[in-house]
């Protein structure tokens, strides 16, 4: 029996066709969203501006809020597979490293990501990177500021953790004029800074 066409292109992930469709589709909503909340965008704003037919979206999305839920997921998923390629010793030998990586990924996706992290983005994306920073990236610091100021080790954790997503938010907000190498060496600074405070 043979599988309706729509039904075989859902499983063709990788499909250069369907990449390119979704591609379209991410920007416009990308560019929709500088403009406007998600609750004012419809779905034939989001097709007319991807010149993509209606019917044709519906093959991959439910409605506009999925097509930003899976572009979230699919940016958290690229995050953690990213941060969980380094291992703890080379966090805490060089946390340099990780966060040039982290900062290079943001910048690819910067539209997106300034839209998600901004006072008006997406609350749950902004948790959704709060815990990413302090399960992950700052997991190997956490002996070292355990140590430091066990008291206050908490403490410590939430003043790293919120000034990483500010140095983010002015990145963005200042045109990215520094590369992600350079606000990586900012953010290693701040965060030796915090340990000894």
């Amino acid at each position: 029996m043979n599988e309706r066409p729509e039904i075989a292109e859902k499983k063709r992930p990788d499909d250069r066709r369907v990449r390119k469709t979704k591609t379209a589709l991410k920007k416009a909503l990308t560019t929709l969203l500088l403009e406007k909340s998600i609750n004012s965008i419809s779905v034939k704003e989001l097709t007319d501006m991807a010149d993509i037919n209606r019917g044709t979206f519906y093959l991959h999305y439910k409605d506009v809020y999925d097509l930003l839920g899976q572009s979230e997921d699919e940016l958290m998923e690229g995050l953690k597979t990213m941060v969980n390629s380094f291992s703890a010793e080379s966090v805490n030998t060089d946390p340099r490293r990780l966060f040039k990586e982290l900062y290079t990924l943001c910048k690819r996706d910067a539209d997106i990501v300034r839209i998600l992290i901004s006072e008006n983005g997406d609350l749950k994306f902004l948790n959704s990177m709060k815990e990413l920073l302090k399960e992950k990236c700052l997991h190997d610091w956490s002996i070292n500021l355990r140590q430091l100021n066990s008291e206050h080790f908490d403490a410590h954790y939430a003043f790293i953790v919120g000034g990483c997503l500010n140095l983010l938010q002015y990145w963005f907000a200042s045109g990215m004029k520094e590369s992600p190498e350079e606000l990586a060496d900012i953010t290693g600074t701040f965060i030796n800074h915090a340990g000894k405070a």
